[in-house]
């Protein structure tokens, strides 16, 4: 261990030691909280087709039971209020409701409580509409249009979906909130704000009281959650410490290294899914070549910039699919010009002829990314003598730049897959504006889109990954993770890339 960690661990101890009396005093003065609390950053929106964030995820899959469900060991979706999805093409889909569904408001759930839910995403321009429109393509599927072509009830149970063109990842994209259900009244009255406030879902638990402090949720025979807003991670690991919440869904970068020390075998890093890349543009001749994006790749310290500028928040990238696709992933990372490597970086830049003239990293301003830009600039200065300078750009300025091919320097790109599939993750890096066009990786990507089944989607995005990365079209960087501390009353702590914690499976110990 080193010094400053075994430090920072010798302090935490010697705190709980201070603070354990008091707490106990506590216990024997007032009875335990029978809720189970939960702190996280505020949610956004709890409407299900405008979920933004993880705490709106994390809400949506207590509230809620979707079509399908993610399996957080394998990341597999099963059946959840769908008997079954079914489709002899892939390209139109049958949907089976199971029966007997009820909204908490104990209206029945119906055909119609998913298309007209969907119909309403669309229409109002929600978060969720691009996975309509951009990821399944669904037929007729226009943000701002009253409904879509392709959703047609057959009866009360049973409806179908029309894409575009075959897609063998659709019954896992529908675990997304957006796909949720919401019942017959509010789709009737449109008002989404008095909804928005208290939502009525068709989940395991109902939503009791929302405002900005907090959201407490029921359940029968299950002991009350409330998640308190706290956006200050440093406080969420206190109150932990302290005995006053059960769990934190962030951790401070100052304690990272103390976690174990702090909380011997209840802390849980997750594997995210949102990953940041630089990407090249192709039309930028002295770019062109991919021994040229390698060595800057492996001049790139990841482990220095994640654990520096970006306090312990990430996990840096070891593939072109984040780790929290776990479908299809494989064992041992892929990306070889991503392990930091000095001396290589400089021999594969030298063979390729050198990188000569300002080389700017276009980046969208206001996001947050000022730091770790820098970071990586002075690396690439450093390591191979580059001019990088970054440059930061309105967003909107940054997409005219790449319509226009203005763009003369790699750029940001961050991107999350849709649903749990390499192909999910893959696919997007080919339609980022780099002008990449290589016939080989576009044919894999294509055969992996049009597989009769996922499993068999898995081959073909395999080969597209190593492809893209032979290519280096886009460079992975890293991974948004996110930590989990709990107090030793908790139990059942079970979190993934695409649900988040499942509030459904947390209890007290007896």
């Amino acid at each position: 261990m080193k010094s400053t960690t075994r430090t920072a661990a010798l302090l935490a101890g010697g705190v709980v030691m201070l603070v354990s009396p008091v707490v106990a005093m506590k216990a024997l003065d007032d009875p335990a909280d029978p809720r189970v609390s939960v702190g996280a950053a505020p949610a956004a929106s709890l409407m299900p087709g405008d979920v933004r964030d993880g705490t709106g995820r994390m809400i949506a899959g207590a509230v809620w039971t979707g079509l399908v469900a993610y399996d957080p060991r394998t990341g597999v979706p099963a059946n959840a209020a769908a008997e079954a999805v079914t489709s002899d093409d892939r390209k139109v889909w049958t949907v089976k409701l199971k029966a007997g569904g009820r909204f908490h408001d104990g209206s029945p759930v119906t055909a119609r409580s998913f298309t007209g839910a969907w119909s309403a995403v669309l229409r109002e321009g929600w978060a969720g509409a691009r996975l309509f429109t951009e990821v399944a393509h669904v037929r007729g599927a226009k943000v701002k249009q009253e409904r879509m072509d392709g959703l047609k009830v057959v009866d009360d149970l049973t409806f179908k979906i029309t894409l575009d063109r075959p897609m063998n990842g659709f019954p896992a994209l529908l675990g997304d909130p957006a796909f949720l259900p919401m019942p017959d009244g509010v789709l009737r009255s449109r008002d989404w704000a008095s909804y928005g406030k208290r939502p009525i879902g068709n989940g395991p638990y109902r939503v009791r009281a929302h405002d900005q402090r907090e959201t407490v949720l029921d359940r029968d025979g299950a002991r009350t959650i409330v998640v308190k807003t706290m956006p200050d991670a440093a406080a969420q690991y206190a109150a932990v410490q302290a005995g006053d919440l059960d769990l934190a869904t962030a951790v401070p970068a100052n304690r990272h290294e103390s976690m174990e020390a702090d909380f011997r075998r209840r802390h849980l890093i997750v594997p995210g899914r949102a990953m940041t890349y630089l990407a090249f543009p192709q039309w930028e001749k002295r770019l062109t070549n991919p021994s040229i994006r390698q060595a800057m790749s492996m001049a790139i310290d990841r482990n220095a910039v994640s654990e520096g500028p970006l306090g312990y928040q990430t996990s840096p990238a070891n593939a072109l699919v984040p780790p929290g696709v776990l479908p299809g992933r494989r064992d041992e990372g892929q990306c070889r010009p991503c392990v930091h490597d000095p001396a290589a970086s400089a021999a594969t830049l030298a063979d390729a002829g050198g990188l000569s003239g300002p080389v700017p990293i276009w980046y969208e301003a206001g996001a947050g990314d000022d730091a770790w830009v820098k970071a990586v600039a002075d690396q690439l200065r450093k390591q191979l003598k580059l001019d990088a300078q970054p440059k930061a750009v309105a967003t909107a300025e940054l997409q005219k730049a790449l319509a226009d091919r203005k763009v003369d320097g790699p750029f940001v790109l961050k991107s999350a897959p849709a649903y749990p599939a390499p192909i999910a993750a893959l696919a997007p890096l080919v339609d980022a504006r780099t002008g990449y066009d290589d016939d080989y990786a576009l044919d894999l990507i294509g055969e992996a889109e049009r597989a009769a089944t996922p499993d068999e989607a898995v081959t073909p995005a395999r080969l597209a990954e190593t492809a893209l990365l032979r290519d280096m079209p886009a460079m992975p960087l890293w991974t948004v993770h996110d930590h989990l501390v709990w107090s030793e009353r908790l139990r059942g702590v079970t979190a993934d890339a695409f649900t988040g914690v499942r509030l459904d499976r947390l209890t007290i110990k007896d």
